[in-house]
């Protein structure tokens, strides 16, 4: 699916898709563009190379800004009309390094330095969803795209150090997960684009 420039729009919903008996399970991410996403793909091969696991299929890979779990289905249109109302500012983002999550066993690449729009995206989008009843985590944003999943242990800090990667996101989306035996797909259910690229603050 590809982006559109201009406002929010809602692709139109697959009946069923990522749905479960009592809601589906959603999420907001900024979503990268073919040719980012296939460099991403790289680091993963690279990273798969030392550590083994699952690598993400090009068309999963994102970075996500807020995970909401399971949503009643009377509340999905109530968080893509969030993107209505969003006039959301992006700008350029440095990938420079590996990090991983032990627990998850998850392997990703991210940011050494965090650029402030994606910092201001963050709480902007986390306070829209406060008012909405929804709690924000308590541990900190650690912004990244998933490469691994069922990584074998091991410090990513052993890998040489990935080309830096500069990825200007277009769109912010709201998406829908259905975890399957082989891996998770996603479904955007709406989505925005990013102003930009000038950093700024977002619109309260």
């Amino acid at each position: 699916m590809t982006a559109q420039s201009g406002a929010s729009r809602r692709p139109a919903a697959s009946p069923g898709a990522a749905a479960g008996p009592s809601g589906r399970r959603v999420f907001f991410a900024l979503w990268p563009d073919r040719e980012t996403a296939g460099l991403l793909s790289g680091w993963a091969r690279h990273a798969h190379a030392a550590f083994g696991g699952r690598i993400m299929r090009a068309d999963t890979l994102h970075l996500t800004l807020a995970f909401l779990g399971s949503v009643p289905h009377d509340r999905v249109a109530e968080l893509a009309a969030l993107l209505d109302e969003a006039e959301l500012t992006g700008g350029t983002l440095r990938l420079d390094l590996y990090g991983r999550f032990r627990g998850p066993q998850i392997v990703w690449a991210g940011p050494s330095a965090p650029p402030p729009w994606l910092e201001a995206m963050h709480g902007w989008l986390w306070r829209a969803l406060a008012r909405r009843g929804f709690d924000r985590p308590e541990e900190p944003f650690r912004p990244h795209v998933s490469l691994l999943r069922r990584a074998a242990p091991g410090d990513p800090a052993m890998l040489p150090p990935p080309r830096p990667l500069d990825w200007t996101p277009r769109r912010c989306v709201l998406a829908a997960s259905a975890p399957r035996p082989e891996g998770s797909f996603y479904e955007i259910l709406a989505e925005s684009a990013l102003r930009g690229p000038d950093p700024g603050v977002q619109r309260e």
